[in-house]
């Protein structure tokens, strides 16, 4: 695997139009300088920023956001990046940046009352987590209105200025759970201002089913807030389904589940599903560099988590408590290395989960502690990138089992750091955006333990040769459809993909849609007839083998084929990620 930056392994990715990203926060956080007073720019990692910050810059485009501090004077200026800045919002020039400014308590009732008190647990599908209040309702309707009302000057701003762009209407791309009002105002405003722009909405948790979304006392208005887009984007289909499923019972909108349409108002709004990667090569990189943190014999199993409610870490613990107890012959041979990222810790909700997990982890230690060895290595704390990937690259296993979880970017950021011999194994729940496509992974259901134990007991055990299989085709598939790709795939459905004449490589990159595919298969087969059958090597016709080249094919399935062939009115293609002459020895 390569070991260069993404951004050097791969031409820019551009957009036709000019770029306005609006989200809760800025791609920074400003803090104030104790001893001048100052205001200074402290860099935020996430996939986001890496993706789309350098797309913005280059279209000089801008961004609209909360800067992570509560301003006296809301028209203090906003500084420039540090000379040194290597991060990717480095070159966002103040004037390139809107901030938003709110009341406190205001901005404490709609980002803690309702975004995090109400939504991120009812679409967790986690309701009797949730509150619903009416006062914080309000407070979220007024603070999306203030962030409609700054992407609006955001917008006055780019027509004003004549860049390379400025002949393509903008794109409006409007993030996450915060703001699924925002949309519609701004959409309003900028037609009685004579403003054209696309409006796209991507939603980075899950979309929950009717049932859960129902419950929502003005579910009505959030759907019709997120429709003020051209395009939703979510993580994966069933997301895209879900949504699709409450505006027609909701708001009784016509709908096409085949091609994932919902119209309202005379307008189509296509839902599409976009799942995000990581920065794969900027990871092989510092998996490369990394000095070695694990000083110890026994395989290690390694968690990473924010300490949320929703990542199932009591669940965790007690399968691997679970574990110990079935399979005593991993006491001594074995450690759960369980990293807790600190979060919301002014809510009591939170704090009564850090006080479980620490009573948990003392209850577990004691019961099985020797004198050369405690079974579980708790850090509570945050752990930095570089740190963080020598643990990816050098776990055994990694534990990615979140009772419900939009993606999960910490299972493909271990997958990239997998660089060792043997490699270590994927363990992922499937109520994880992640489950739904990494499926070399071992699957893992986190409610129930007897089961959870089975599958970690199986990753410790599993032969050198399986674990390279699986690990190789999770590694190809993640490094394909990275962070970069995402982003593309995002600019196409947008139709706003600039394609140069060296971006032909990165192009053909990008994750295949259904409507590729339908052109491809026409111009293979042509319009007729004809029945295409499109068959998978590894794994269905041939059952997962320890060594790639003893995944044979059964002897009555070769003959079905053969038959299959003969047939004039049939096409058949394997799908594998081997190289075309092992496929065809393999099937001859």
């Amino acid at each position: 695997m390569s070991g260069t930056d993404s951004s050097a392994s791969r031409s820019a990715c551009n957009s036709k139009g000019s770029m306005i990203v609006v989200s809760n926060r800025l791609p920074f956080i400003l803090k104030r300088n104790e001893k001048t007073g100052e205001l200074e720019r402290k860099a935020s990692a996430g996939g986001l920023v890496t993706a789309v910050a350098p797309v913005v810059i280059r279209g000089s485009g801008i961004w609209v956001g909360w800067p992570g501090i509560h301003l006296d004077d809301p028209n203090e200026k906003i500084p420039e990046s540090n000379p040194n800045d290597k991060t990717p919002t480095a070159g966002l020039l103040s004037e390139k940046i809107v901030p938003i400014h709110a009341e406190p308590k205001l901005f404490d009732s709609y980002y803690n009352g309702c975004c995090n008190g109400t939504f991120w647990p009812l679409f967790h599908s986690m309701p009797d987590r949730a509150t619903f209040i009416a006062d914080h309702w309000k407070a979220y309707i007024k603070c999306n209105e203030e962030f409609a009302e700054k992407t609006v000057h955001a917008l006055h701003l780019l027509k004003q200025q004549k860049g390379k762009n400025g002949n393509s209407p903008p794109i409006v791309w409007v993030h996450d759970y915060h703001l699924m009002l925002a949309a519609n105002w701004i959409r309003q405003r900028a037609e009685e201002d004579e403003i054209k722009c696309k409006l796209a909405f991507f939603l980075h948790i899950p979309f929950p089913p009717w049932d859960i979304f129902r419950l929502f006392p003005w579910s009505d208005e959030v759907l019709q807030g997120i429709l003020g887009c051209d395009m939703v984007g979510f993580h994966i289909t069933d997301y895209c389904l879900n949504f699709i499923d409450c505006c027609q019972r909701n708001l009784g909108c016509r709908v096409d589940r085949k091609n994932l349409l919902v119209e309202l108002g005379g307008r189509t709004i296509c839902v599409r599903p976009l799942p995000i990667g990581v920065p794969f090569d900027r990871f092989v990189q510092l998996a490369q560099n990394a000095k070695p943190v694990l000083s110890t014999n026994q395989q290690v199993i390694l968690g990473v988590d924010r300490l949320d409610y929703t990542k199932g870490l009591v669940h965790r613990l007690k399968a691997f408590e679970r574990l110990l107890e079935k399979y005593p012959e991993h006491i001594e041979k074995v450690v759960l290395l369980q990293i807790s990222v600190p979060s919301r810790t002014d809510v009591k909700e939170y704090q009564d989960l850090k006080e479980g997990m620490d009573q948990l982890v003392g209850r577990i230690n004691g019961r099985f502690t020797t004198p050369n060895w405690s079974p579980i290595r708790y850090i509570y704390g945050c752990v930095g990138q570089d740190e963080l990937a020598a643990f990816y690259r050098d776990a055994a296993a990694a534990l990615v089992t979140p009772l419900r979880d939009g993606m999960n970017l910490v299972a493909k950021e271990f997958v990239a750091c997998q660089i060792n011999k043997p490699p270590g194994v994927l363990i992922v729940s499937p109520f994880a955006g992640a489950g739904e496509m990494m499926h070399e992974a071992l699957i893992c259901n986190p409610y129930e333990l007897d089961d959870a134990a089975e599958v970690i007991h199986r990753a410790l055990i599993m032969p050198e040769d399986e674990r390279t299989v699986r690990m190789n085709h999770l590694r190809r598939r993640e490094q394909l459809n990275d962070v970069d790709s995402w982003m593309k795939a995002f600019l196409k459905a947008m139709d706003s993909l600039e394609e140069e004449a060296d971006d032909i490589g990165a192009t053909s990159m990008q994750p295949v849609t259904i409507d590729d595919f339908d052109e491809y298969l026409s111009k293979y087969i042509g319009y007729t007839q004809k029945l295409a059958l499109l068959l998978d090597y590894d794994g269905t016709l041939a059952p997962i083998a320890p060594h790639p080249d003893l995944a044979t094919l059964p002897l009555e399935t070769k003959h079905t084929l053969q038959r299959l062939s003969n047939m004039s009115d049939v096409y058949i293609a394997i799908i594998s990620g081997r190289n075309v002459d092992n496929v065809k020895n393999m099937v001859s």
